[in-house]
């Protein structure tokens, strides 16, 4: 019923765009159809009609499942630009595939901007793209792509004169189209102070808008339902000595908020739900005494989020009816993955450059603030079961899960523990389906969780960015572990079991050095 309603809210004023939605010359009926705040069907002969005020310049598909759209190189096919006409007739066009069981590939935070002092772009085809583009096409059956935001780095658009469109000149030879969404650095930074400060969102949205497509929209993969959202505000602020300044807010605007309830109404609640955004809404504050990550939120007697800040308070009671919530975002640089509650998994990714290409020293260690190395995500569908893997870049999937410090070898500025005889143990991708085991010859050692930084980032950075204190400084995480040998040399087996009962180990030969070179 609610389907209903919004079709006939989207189509009771005089129609101001049209159009058909067609596969092989033949009609698709019941494809959802948006201008970004309406939301309508088309009809049995594949037609859909919006009294729309064309607010956001566009009008989207949500792609229905068993279908693709073409692409113009990584743009896929889904959206079509409207005019000031009266009216506008905008048609899509559909072709067949059987993708119930796909691959996702997931990147986020690139941060190319051309920069000539640090290399990014020669750093970014090295470890990066040549990698995931190996990956891709051993990967058999249908396989996609999301980039999760801050593709690029506002302040260079003038500087460097790399901006949206040279992504993706350099991205032309990636072997997929990719499903894009904004990050805080893909919008327009330099705007008019004496613009009204309302204004300035929809003004720092339009460059990506004209060059990628919609910065909010969906889609379907198999059995899936993804919504691709932009959780970026751009607002009016002002620098400690009073200067004007661009600021961000991170969640949904008014008419997106509107747009993501009519669009999810379309949608069954046992249908899996992924909720893209560059933002995430949860994170880790710390560790309990019994070795819980602490979330930035609290938990009813029934298990469901309460709200944490503003977007969960938007996003949770929308998703809440779903049985399986899947969140995807970035932002942060730093692996991390939270078990909500019982039905919402959010993991957050490493950023692909790292700290954005910033650390380029003798050995090119792309290393994060939380000691992940830079990398992407591997998302495999099948029907309605998730299985993820973490790569890094220029690693295999087996060879890189973890590192492993002999605490006794690392100077104590960088977090080592002198004579202690203890291993700090960095697992990137963790989640508390996962599993430790260290054995010490034929005894297994008490792991504990640990909330602490990681040695090898805070050795590089030392090393490469010494002049500034407050910058990329190492972070805290929930993925850090603990275990005391009983003496300084004896040999050491690690062995990390993913959700999958993958199994990862590493012989750990003693005293282990510790110096840029450490895997």
């Amino acid at each position: 019923m609610a389907t209903l309603m919004l079709s006939i809210v989207a189509t009771a004023q005089t129609p101001t765009v049209v159009g058909r939605v067609t596969c092989s010359g033949k009609p698709v009926a019941d494809v959802v159809v948006s201008d970004g705040e309406l939301v309508t069907r088309t009809d049995a002969d594949g037609r859909y009609a919006l009294a729309s005020t064309k607010p956001c310049g566009y009008v989207f598909i949500s792609i229905p499942s068993g279908y693709e759209v073409d692409a113009d190189g990584l743009i896929p096919h889904h959206f079509g630009y409207t005019t000031k006409a009266a009216l506008d007739e905008i048609d899509f066009e559909l072709r067949r595939v059987k993708n119930d069981n796909f691959t996702l590939f997931i990147s986020t935070d690139s941060h190319l901007r051309g920069d000539p002092e640090e290399l990014d772009l020669p750093q970014f085809r090295q470890w990066y793209r040549d990698d995931i583009r190996r990956e891709i096409e051993r990967t058999k059956g249908p396989v996609y792509s999301l980039h999760l935001g801050d593709m690029t780095t506002d302040v260079m658009w003038h500087r460097n004169r790399f901006g949206l469109r040279e992504y993706l000149d350099v991205m032309k030879t990636y072997p997929t189209p990719i499903f894009h969404i904004p990050g805080n650095h893909d919008n327009e930074r330099f705007i008019d102070f004496d613009i009204p400060d309302p204004q300035w969102d929809s003004i720092a949205q339009e460059p990506y808008r004209r060059i990628i497509g919609p910065n909010y929209y969906s889609f379907n993969l198999g059995k899936v339902h993804f919504v691709m959202l932009d959780n970026i505000i751009v607002r009016y602020g002002r620098r400690p000595n009073g200067a004007h300044k661009t600021v961000n807010n991170y969640w949904l605007d008014e008419r997106q908020h509107r747009w993501l309830e009519r669009d999810l109404a379309t949608v069954d609640s046992s249908t899996p739900l992924v909720v893209c955004m560059h933002v995430p809404v949860f994170s880790y504050t710390g560790i309990d005494n019994e070795g819980n990550g602490i979330i930035n939120t609290e938990v009813d007697l029934h298990g469901a989020a309460l709200p944490c800040n503003e977007l969960a308070a938007q996003l949770l009671p929308l998703i809440e009816r779903f049985e399986f919530v899947h969140i995807l975002s970035g932002h942060t640089h730093k692996n991390a993955n939270v078990l909500v509650n019982n039905r919402i998994f959010q993991q957050t990714f490493v950023s692909t450059s790292a700290i954005s290409w910033k650390i380029s020293g003798p050995e090119k260690r792309l290393v994060s603030e939380d000691g992940s190395p830079g990398g992407y995500g591997i998302l495999r569908v099948r029907g309605k079961k998730f299985d993820r893997q973490f790569k890094a870049n220029g690693y295999t999937i087996e060879e890189n899960q973890f590192r492993v410090y002999d605490l006794n070898h690392v100077p104590e500025k960088f977090g080592g523990k002198p004579a202690s005889n203890r291993l700090l143990i960095n697992v990137y991708n963790w989640d508390d389906r996962w599993n430790i085991e260290v054995r010490e010859g034929k005894k297994q050692l008490p792991v504990e969780r640990t909330w602490t930084r990681d040695p090898l980032y805070r050795l590089i950075r030392h090393d490469v960015l010494p002049t500034r204190p407050t910058a990329f400084r190492a972070v805290y995480n929930a993925h850090m572990f603990e275990v005391e040998t009983s003496a300084e040399d004896t040999p050491i087996e690690v062995i990390v079991t993913d959700h999958a009962g993958r199994r990862y180990r590493q012989q750990v030969v003693r005293p282990k050095r510790f110096d840029w070179q450490i895997e």
